[in-house]
């Protein structure tokens, strides 16, 4: 074979065995879309969001971090890396952020054995509030 060739083919089992998984598993992690168009049921008001607070620090800021930016104590630790809520907030459902909290995904726990499906929500309120 010329080195043509041997360049062809070496591209190409390289492209199948790397690219192809990064194509198709690198992708935003998104809720299905039944889950992503809930809209909360708990009213946004100063009592939630503070509730949704409380909850975030304990639940949440060990990895996402106080703000929200993903530099929790526990981040340099984890892969991946916790998101970064604050540049999300605003930008994903709250049914989106509601489904991602009760089911978790990797090395992030789904927390829908540990907190009523009511503090789930406020927990949105206070994550989707970073925005402001």
């Amino acid at each position: 074979m010329s080195r043509h060739q041997n360049f062809l083919k070496a591209f190409w089992t390289w492209s199948i065995i790397v690219l192809i998984p990064v194509a198709l598993f690198a992708h935003d992690w998104n809720a299905p879309e039944k889950a992503a168009q809930r809209p909360n049921p708990v009213p946004k008001d100063a009592a939630a969001i503070e509730r949704g607070q409380k909850l975030y620090q304990q639940f949440c800021a060990n990895c996402h971090g106080k703000n929200g930016q993903g530099d929790g104590p526990l981040a340099a630790a984890l892969n991946p890396k916790p998101a970064n809520l604050a540049a999300r907030a605003g930008h994903h459902t709250d049914g989106d952020f509601a489904w991602k909290v009760a089911n978790g995904r990797g090395v992030m726990p789904g927390f829908k054995n540990q907190l009523k499906e009511t503090q789930i929500w406020e927990l949105v309120h206070y994550i989707q509030n970073f925005k402001n």
